[in-house]
Formats: C-alpha cells, sequence, structure tokens
C-alpha cells in the first residue's frame, strides 16, 4: 500500500507511463518470481521466451530508468552514470553518536552475483551453490538474482539464433538494465563468452542499412559498459568495436536535404542512434582515446554544426536535427578538455602518447579549434534561431512553443559549453600550484566570443553603469537571461532542465572570457583596442560579468523561492527499506514522484547547483552585496544578497544533493562556513536570544582568529565526516575484462555486515564515468548538521585527530547550530527534536570541557531552553490529538495535527535513534556520576530521559543508572528541568517496573537527599507513587499493596523518612479543608486496606495519621 499511497500524492499534472513497472512491483520482487521467469526463458515456445523478456524488462524498469538517463545525459554538465543495485545504509553505532547516515552498501555482496566454479564439478559436493542460493540473493537483488541464475548465456544464446526484432530489442533492453546496476554486473556481461561480440554484430549486419531499435540500444550498451572503467574502453577501441559501433559516421557525407527526404521515422530512427554512437565516442574521448578520429568524423559532423534552416520546421524533424547538434557540440566540448594549455610548454612537450593503459592518452589539436570556434559562433545569433528569437525580443513569449525552444536551447548551452572548454585551456579556472598563467597573446576567435555575448542579446546591459557618452541603448533590451528565467518557472520539467542548462553554461563562459582578456598582456589590449569594436568592445573591456547586475537579481529572486519548496523531494527517500533509493523493479521503489529517480530531484539539483554559481558571482562583485535588515554592518561584512539567503539555499543544497555531486556540496560547505557567515549568525544569536528567558544576557564576543579558525574546523570537519568516499575491497571477481579459469573457492554466500565500516577513506577515483551509491553517504540524513556537536569527526581515532581539534569543532557546531535556530533556516527546523535533545547529550557523553567555556555553555543552556520549548508545544499538540478522539465535534485540522505528532513520536529515543539506546543513556548517567559535580546544565540534560514522552524502557534505564550511582540528589530541582514541569509528572506512571523502580530508591536511602536539596528526582518519585497509590484503582492491586508495605516498613525502620512519607500521602490533596479532609481520610483506608491486616503495619498507618493530627 505504500507505492498506492504515494502514486496519489503525485501531482495529476505529472506524467505516469510506467504501469507495468508498479504492477511489477506489486507482485514482486519476490525471489521465486524471478525464478520462474529465469525458468520460462528456457523455455522452446517462441512467445514463452518472448513474454517472459517483456516482464524481465518491466521488472527491472528499463523504460523509466531510460528515460531519467535521457534527461540527465541530455542536460546535466558531469556525464557521469549513477548505478541502478539497490542499496542500504550501515546501521550506526555507539562511536558515532548513533547518527544515522553512513555509508550505502550494496543490498548483496558483490561477490554474490556471479558463482565461482571448479574444473571439476564432481569434486565440489555441498559446496556447489544451489538453487536456494539464487533464491536468497534474488530475494536481495532481482538484477543479481537473474544473473547469478545465468541469464547472460541464455541471452547470448538467443541472440546467437537471430531472434525476431521484437525479442531482440527486449533482450538488449535487459543488458542495458543489467549493465547499469553495477560494476560487477557489467563485468559480468564483459566476461560471458561471446555475449560483446553477439551484439556488436547487430549494429552491422550484412548488407542492412535500416536502423533498428536493437541497434540504438546496442551502442547504449556500449555506452555504458565502457563509462565503468578505462580499461575496458580501451579494450572497445583495440578490438575494433568502437569503429564497429560508430560504422554509420564513416560512410560518405551526404546533405541535410538527403536526411530529410528519408522521412520523418527514418529521420528519427538515424537522429537517435547518432545521438547514441555521439555519447559513446564522448565517453572514450574523457578518458583520452580515440581524439585522433576526429579526422575521419569531422566531414559528417559539419552537417549538425550550423543552426537549423526552414525546412527542418517544415517537415517537423527540428527535434531530431537539434538532438544531433547538441550531441555534436558536447563531443566537440569533450575534444576541447583534451587540449593542451596554449602556453605552456611543459604541457605542449607532453604530446607523446603511450602504450599503457594508464598513460595512453591522445591530445587534440589546436589548429582544428578555429574552424568549429567559427562554427559555433554562428549559433550566437539568437535572433537567426528559430523559436530562440522570440525569447530575446521578448515577444510572443508564451508556453506555446517552449518545448521546441528548449531543445534549441540545449544546443545553444552545448555550444557556450564547447567555447567555455576552449577558453580553459587559453587560461585555466584553477592551476595546482595557484599561479596565473601569462597569457603573451589571445587568438584572434576570444573577443568575437566575447562580443557575440555582448551584441545578440545574452544579457540587458544594466542601465547604471556609466560609460561616458557611449551609446549603447541599443544593448538594453529583453535578453535571453530572462527568457530562460521565463522558461523556468513556466515550462515543465524537461523545459526547465533545458533553461538551467544554458543559464549555467552562459554564466560560466562569460567568466572565462573575461578572466582570459583580463588575464592578456598589454599588448593584447592594444589589439582588443585596435579592432574598433566601438561601445560592445570597451563593455568587453569592462568585463561581461560586471553588466549584468539586473538580470542576475531577477534570475536569483525567480530561483530562491523555487529552491525552498524543493527540500522535501528526498525526504522520504529512505522510507522504503525494500530497495533504498534504487530505481529498479517499480516507480521508484514506490517513493513519491520517484524519489531520487524523478525528473523533479534532478531539476532541484540543477537549480541548487545555478544558486550556488549565483551567489559566487554576487560575492565576488562588490556593488552586488547588501546586507540583512537589523544587523549591525559592524559586525556583518560583504554577506552576498542576504546572509539568509545563502544560508537557508546552501542548507537546501545538502539535502538535495545526490551521489556524484560531491563538488557541488564542497561549494555549498565553503558558503555555508565563511567567516561573515559565522559572524552574521553571531549577530543573530544575540539578538535571539535577548528575547529569550535566560539566567544571563550574552556578554561574550567572537575574535577574528575564532572566526577564523571556527570557518576551518567546521569545513574541515563536515566534509570529513559527510564527504569522504570509502575505498573499495579489491574484489577477485571485478574489473576482469577477460574471460578466464578462476581457481577452485569453496562456495557460500557472503552475508553483509551492518554494524562494520571500511575505515579507510579516499578521493573519487577520476579512472570511471559512473558513480555508485555505495561507499558513500549522499543523500545527507536531514540531521547532519548536529554531528559537529556530537565530536564524532574521527570516533574510533583514525586520523588522529587532537582532543583540541575535537573541542573546537564542537564549540563551533554550537555556535552554528544556535545561529541557524535563530535565523529560522527551514533544514534545521525540519530536524526532530529528538534529534536535537540526542545531539546535545553526545556532545557531552565522553567529556565536561564543552560546558566549562562561559561561551559554550551560554549557548548550550540556551538552547536546552529552545528545545524544551519546542518539546512543549508538541506535548500540547499530542494531547490535543488525543482529546480528538474523545470529542467527535473536533475538526480534521486537529485530527490532522494528531497524525503528524505521531509520526514524530516525540522523544521515542529507543524506536527512532538505535535499539540499544539504553546502554547509551547508561554511558551518559555514568559520565554525570564521575565528573559533573551535580552541573545543573549536565543534570538537566540528564533529566530529559525521565520526561513521560520518552518510552519506558529508556526512562527505566536512566532511572535505575542515577539509583545505582547514587546521584539522584544531584539532578536539579523539577522548575529547573528542560520545558514544563508537566511533562515529567503527566500522565501518571503506568510501567509497573518504573513503579518498583522508584519505590526501591525510596526504601534504599537513595532519595533521602535528594528530598532535603528538593531535587526534581524525589518530586517525581514521590508524584508518580502517590498517584498510583491512590488514585490509580483500577489495576495494579497486588503492586499497590507492595508499593506500600514497602513504604511503611521503611519508615517504621527509619524515623528520619517521616517528613517524606507525610509528603507522600498529602501530595495532590486540594488546600480546601473539608475537602482536603475526607479525601486525607480515603487515602489513609487505602493504606490500610494495603497492609492486608498486618497489625505492625496498620501501627504505622495509625502513627503516621496520628502525626498528621487526624
Amino acid at each position: 500500500m505504500d507505492l498506492l499511497d504515494n502514486v496519489k500524492e503525485m501531482d495529476l499534472n505529472d506524467k505516469f507511463h510506467d504501469w507495468q513497472a508498479v504492477w511489477a512491483y506489486a507482485l514482486g520482487p519476490e525471489p521465486e518470481l524471478v525464478l520462474s521467469l529465469r525458468m520460462a526463458l528456457d523455455d522452446n515456445h517462441d512467445s514463452v521466451v518472448l513474454s517472459c523478456a517483456k516482464v524481465i524488462n518491466a521488472m527491472l524498469s528499463f523504460e523509466f530508468n531510460e528515460s531519467y538517463f535521457e534527461s540527465s545525459e541530455r542536460a546535466v554538465d558531469h556525464g557521469k552514470d549513477i548505478c541502478t543495485a539497490p542499496v542500504f545504509r550501515s546501521k550506526p553505532d555507539l562511536d558515532g553518536g548513533f547518527l544515522q547516515g553512513g555509508f550505502w552498501k550494496y543490498n548483496t555482496k558483490p561477490s554474490n552475483i556471479l558463482p565461482q566454479y571448479g574444473d571439476n564439478d564432481e569434486d565440489e559436493g555441498d559446496e556447489k551453490h544451489t538453487i536456494q542460493d539464487d533464491v536468497i540473493v534474488s530475494g536481495q537483488d532481482v538484477a543479481a538474482g537473474f544473473i547469478r541464475m545465468g541469464i547472460l548465456p541464455r541471452i547470448c544464446f538467443l541472440l546467437e539464433m537471430d531472434p525476431p526484432p521484437v525479442l531482440e530489442d527486449y533482450l538488449v533492453s535487459i543488458l542495458v538494465a543489467l549493465a547499469r546496476h553495477s560494476p560487477q554486473s557489467a563485468d559480468a556481461i564483459l566476461n560471458c563468452p561471446r555475449l560483446i561480440q553477439s551484439v556488436t554484430k547487430l549494429l552491422s549486419k550484412q548488407g542492412s542499412m535500416e536502423i533498428r531499435s536493437s541497434q540504438i540500444k546496442g551502442v547504449t550498451l556500449l555506452k555504458v559498459l565502457s563509462k565503468y572503467n578505462r580499461q575496458t574502453c580501451l579494450n572497445f577501441v583495440n578490438h575494433g568495436v568502437f569503429q564497429q559501433a560508430m560504422w554509420h559516421w564513416y560512410r560518405k557525407a551526404g546533405t541535410l536535404e538527403d536526411w530529410v527526404r528519408s522521412g520523418m521515422e527514418q529521420c528519427k530512427l538515424s537522429s537517435a542512434m547518432m545521438v547514441e554512437q555521439l555519447r559513446f565516442w564522448r565517453s572514450c574521448i574523457s578518458y583520452g582515446f580515440c581524439v585522433t578520429h576526429f579526422a575521419d568524423l569531422f566531414p559528417v559532423l559539419c552537417l549538425w554544426l550550423s543552426p537549423p534552416n526552414k525546412k527542418l520546421s517544415e517537415h517537423n524533424v527540428l527535434v531530431e536535427f537539434s538532438s544531433v547538434a547538441r550531441e555534436s557540440y558536447l563531443v566537440l566540448g569533450a575534444l576541447a578538455q583534451r587540449l593542451p594549455l596554449l602556453h605552456s610548454v611543459e604541457q605542449l612537450a607532453k604530446q607523446d602518447v603511450g602504450v599503457s593503459a594508464s598513460s595512453y592518452m591522445e591530445t587534440w589539436s589546436w589548429s582544428h579549434v578555429v574552424p568549429t570556434v567559427d562554427l559555433a559562433l554562428s549559433w550566437l545569433h539568437l535572433n537567426d534561431i528559430p523559436y530562440v528569437c522570440s525569447l530575446v525580443s521578448g515577444q510572443n513569449m508564451n508556453t506555446k512553443h517552449m518545448l521546441e525552444a528548449s531543445y534549441l536551447i540545449l544546443v545553444v548551452a552545448s555550444v557556450l559549453g564547447m567555447l567555455n572548454s576552449i577558453l580553459e585551456r587559453i587560461s585555466p579556472d584553477a592551476t595546482y600550484d595557484g599561479k596565473n598563467y601569462s597569457l603573451p597573446w589571445i587568438p584572434d576567435f576570444v573577443p568575437k566570443i566575447g562580443l557575440g555575448i555582448i551584441g545578440n542579446g545574452f544579457f540587458s546591459i544594466s542601465g547604471t553603469v556609466a560609460f561616458g557618452n557611449l551609446d549603447h541603448q541599443s544593448l538594453c533590451r529583453t535578453s535571453l537571461v530572462q527568457g530562460l528565467c521565463y522558461m523556468r518557472c513556466h515550462g515543465n520539467v524537461d523545459v526547465s532542465l533545458s533553461s538551467i542548462s544554458c543559464l549555467k553554461r552562459l554564466m560560466q563562459l562569460s567568466w572565462s572570457v573575461d578572466r582570459v582578456i583580463q588575464g592578456a598582456t598589454k599588448s593584447c589590449s592594444e589589439h582588443l583596442n585596435e579592432s574598433k569594436t566601438g561601445a560592445a568592445g570597451k563593455l568587453l573591456g569592462e568585463g561581461i560579468s560586471s553588466l549584468w547586475h539586473d538580470d542576475l537579481l531577477h534570475l536569483l529572486t525567480s530561483l530562491l523561492p523555487m529552491i525552498s519548496s524543493q527540500w522535501s523531494i528526498l525526504q522520504n527517500i529512505e522510507v522504503f527499506g525494500r530497495g533504498g533509493p534504487a530505481p529498479g523493479v517499480g516507480f521508484g521503489w514506490g517513493a513519491c514522484g520517484g524519489g531520487f529517480w524523478s525528473l523533479k530531484c534532478l531539476l532541484a539539483q540543477q537549480d541548487s547547483q545555478l544558486v550556488l554559481e549565483l551567489f559566487k558571482t554576487f560575492s565576488s562583485a562588490p556593488g552586488l552585496v547588501t546586507h540583512n535588515n537589523g544587523v549591525n554592518s559592524d559586525n556583518v561584512t560583504n554577506t552576498a544578497v542576504t546572509a539568509s539567503d545563502r544560508i537557508s539555499s546552501s542548507l537546501g543544497v545538502s539535502s538535495i544533493a545526490g551521489p556524484g555531486q560531491i563538488s557541488m556540496m564542497e561549494k555549498a560547505f565553503d558558503i555555508l562556513f565563511e567567516p561573515s557567515i559565522l559572524k552574521y549568525l553571531k549577530s543573530s544569536i544575540h539578538k535571539f536570544a535577548s528575547h529569550m528567558a535566560l539566567p544571563k544576557p550574552f556578554e561574550w564576543d567572537i575574535t577574528e582568529d575564532e572566526y577564523l579558525l571556527f570557518s576551518s574546523v567546521l569545513n574541515s570537519h563536515f566534509r570529513s565526516r559527510w564527504l569522504s568516499i570509502k575505498k573499495k575491497h579489491s574484489d577477485k571477481y571485478a574489473g576482469n575484462n577477460n574471460s578466464t579459469i578462476v581457481p577452485k573457492i569453496p562456495e557460500t554466500l557472503e552475508a553483509i555486515q551492518e554494524e562494520t565500516e571500511l575505515t579507510e577513506a579516499v578521493n573519487e577515483p577520476l579512472s570511471t564515468l559512473v558513480v555508485e551509491w555505495a561507499h558513500q553517504r549522499l543523500p545527507l540524513p536531514v540531521h547532519w548538521i548536529l554531528s559537529a556537536i556530537c565530536c564524532i569527526d574521527d570516533p574510533k581515532g583514525i586520523l588522529l585527530t587532537s582532543a583540541n581539534y575535537i573541542i573546537d569543532v564542537s564549540r563551533a557546531g554550537l555556535i552554528f547550530l544556535f545561529g541557524l535556530e535563530a535565523i529560522s533556516a527551514a533544514p534545521c527546523l525540519h530536524a526532530p527534536v529528538i534529534w536535537k535533545m540526542h545531539a546535545l547529550s553526545v556532545s557531552i557523553r565522553s567529556s565536561m570541557d564543552l560546558l566549562q567555556e562561559d561561551r559554550s555553555r551560554d549557548i548550550f543552556h540556551a538552547l536546552q531552553e529552545l528545545y524544551g520549548q519546542h518539546l512543549d508545544m508538541l506535548c500540547q499538540k499530542y494531547y490535543r490529538s488525543h482529546s480528538v478522539k474523545e470529542d467527535d465535534s473536533v475538526g480534521m485540522a486537529n485530527l490532522e495535527e494528531g497524525k503528524e505528532i505521531s509520526r514524530l513520536e516525540i522523544l521515542r529515543f529507543e524506536e527512532k535513534i538505535h535499539g540499544s539506546y539504553t546502554s547509551f543513556v547508561e554511558s551518559l548517567v555514568e559520565q554525570f556520576a564521575a565528573v559533573s559535580y551535580g552541573d545543573v546544565i549536565f543534570g538537566r540534560q540528564v533529566v530529559i530521559y525521565l520526561h513521560r514522552m520518552v518510552e519506558p524502557s529508556v526512562r527505566l534505564a536512566a532511572w535505575n543508572a542515577l539509583s545505582n550511582a547514587y546521584v539522584l540528589e544531584l539532578l536539579p530541582a523539577l522548575d529547573k528541568c528542560i520545558g514544563n514541569m508537566e511533562g515529567y509528572l503527566e500522565p501518571l506512571e503506568a510501567d509497573e517496573k518504573i513503579l518498583e523502580s522508584y519505590a526501591k530508591s525510596w526504601t534504599s536511602g537513595v532519595l533521602d537527599k535528594a528530598a532535603q536539596r528538593d531535587s526534581m528526582s524525589y518530586t517525581l518519585a514521590k508524584h508518580h507513587l502517590s498517584g498510583f497509590v491512590f488514585q490509580c484503582r483500577v489495576s495494579g492491586k497486588t503492586l499497590r499493596y507492595k508499593v506500600v508495605k514497602s513504604l511503611l516498613r521503611c519508615y517504621a525502620q527509619k524515623r528520619h523518612h517521616e517528613a517524606m512519607l507525610k509528603s507522600f500521602v498529602l501530595q495532590g490533596i486540594a488546600q480546601d479543608p473539608e475537602r482536603s479532609s475526607n479525601e486525607l481520610d480515603q487515602r489513609f483506608e487505602i493504606l490500610k486496606d494495603a497492609c492486608e491486616m498486618n497489625s505492625s503495619l496498620l501501627a504505622e498507618v495509625q502513627r503516621l495519621k496520628a502525626s498528621l493530627g487526624q
């Protein structure tokens, strides 16, 4: 029902076509179903095999996944694929503070995917893998189960039998889905004898010029496999697979008219084929291979590098043309990244081509750049491009032709990206040694690119910029940026992705043009002035990026509300334990809208990246800086736009970023932990604290050196805690792309250890174009911001971090957390109060150092007060929701409120944090008893575990630990605890084990000093024991009598307990004399009944009655 509920929650305007996958999810993935389908694939009847292939295709969710990857390839810069294998989080442990968000792990061990056979099957006996093992793996991972059951040799056999086109298409689709699964699945395909050869033969069948769908998917398969590692790609190149896949490009170049005359259907097929072939080529280029093929393929490539003519629109093939043109320029952009640095002698000397796979690297020649740039510059004339011209002119800015415009916008984006890659090789944005390159000269096309941007309506030049008597009014008009903003705000997801992609590339290119021109020497500047380009040339000399103020502000104000509305997309990503965030078998494994594997999520990530780039721009342009209202500018310097906007957006990025977006998270962290941001948070803290009922005002300050220190340690902590990637064990089955004989190995399934994590963290390798969910932590849990105060940066001492470093991280983390609370940063508000309470406890579990500094102590106390208020509000909502069940007249709003609270479960530590939470509480109490000496703030934190909203097992563990350590008297008075007193007293305790524990502490004398000091422990025990004995008469008679007898015997033996027992009897009695007398008489009757005619106990009751004047 989870899937059905999420489908109902989807926006009705969203397209939802993958119903086959939904039904496959509803029916499976069950291991028995996988086994049945695998057996059906061996059937002798073609119709059975075809039907089976259809179901397997649906189970692997091929169509839905490919739709996602197609959109990702089209609009995302990095071009990295994400593995689709189901994963799960490693469990948190006590050393890590029980914080969730551990490394992802595959549902099944990679070594379980392929069983290993010995030379003689008969010798293996019981060690040989069984069907039961296959079923177990299938229950963990459907795709892995299919591979383990030998689906790959069967598909290879079917392909060799020249199957019907429909079956052939389904079989290749299954291979693509399995290849996307994981590196181990890709290795299984590569190692399957004759399988790659069978697929390659499909691409160039003798005497057949017709393009089939299976051929297109065959090229996709080769592309996916080549992305996993550089060696695989090199093998494809060396064995002629690349040439066979690209055979269409080696034919004689025709004309676009010939292509159009072939018919719309043929245009669609050829376009799809060329797109996949170009993507395959681009993957090879990314590894440094197949660069030299440019000369052979350029004649055909030239057909797609000029802007479209009217005939393409008339024949309705503009979309197909745009797709090929886009991929062509993406290939040119990849080639540009293989250019040697223009002015680097060292790079020019490295053009020798080696022979080993690790050093083999082809370079592109600068002699090829000029003709490609000339073709690219034609795309900068936006008024000559259909549909795009209306965006620039501002005419007919509606949604009628927005989809057609979006395809051409993507071509423009790829052109801008290609030009930017070329400029990067002239003057890199950053060098390893941090030095700027000397530019004795720049190519003539550099100012042409800049002038093309200025003069063709990409930006509307700000009217506030003064340039003497220059007449540049012709440059001030509606811009492409404004048109793209309109597309982002009013278009569908595909249109929005296109607009964001173009905006990002445009900003990058503009910065690169400025960097190259401004980094040139004097002779270069004179050459630019001599070009007599007039006003536009002088604007270019001033810098393009300094002229966009209005456009950038409009763009940022348009994006910020959208960003804030997208934070909740990934909140339910880990709700479904069936396959984690894997996309296979059903629509996002039941996550609403597809979860991570949705275009909405992809768009949110691209929006976030663009906003970070915009913040970078505003930070580097002093004229674009503004301050927050009400913040002293003496304390806050150069907080771009508004500091709260920067903070909220950066936090939003952290909740959306997924695998492969570590660099985006690093940019967000750089923004969040800037000293200027910390200064703003500090000012907000003082203002916020002044309105809180705190024992003393905040009189401390933070020095400039401390700001720098806190900025550094916070950035370092959060990067190492959340962005590090585990180094994988060397897999004896992976990376072997040749069929080899594997030695005999005892065949048993490997278990997945949830509690253990590999300890070595390394950076992401550069030898792959694939991102795995496993071995990293993204997306971050909602409470990631709490890790700094938990001091869990290096809990096991792996990195040998010093104690001072950990304390600095905790101190800075407290300031950061309270600052976020002070400005009500949305992602901070999303973290449940239970996690915030837990984090405060973790911060003092192993050391009290944090409470020994006045500043940290003040903030810690303020956070306790703040979270106490949040807790009281949740308790009130909880009680109101329970009263709703007894009152039918209460509206539905309260019912919904009750559902919300029931989901939060308020303080259910054992349920929400960890099943072994009692051990954590016991260690916290042990620390309290050892070093606190009755510290009030520490005591307040311990007391929270006696709150009535905490589950009984944790409350019992906390009380017993305090009682056994004889520190109940060190707890503060009830009115000094976190939250309202009623939270600890109501409702009356009903758990018999806790009541027995209260009574045991009373009779053992542990509460004696607590009564003298008015500790909350005595008040709590007295209240609940009295309430149980005198007010709860429905059940628990045996325990009630037992408690009364224990208290009376203790009273008889310890005369100093008289005041305690008198207070016990008088607890909760009304002040009215008449009513109090009657109630007191009733209570003594209850005590007498509990004595069960025991004369000695009755005498003690009578003595107690006399002491009260009865």
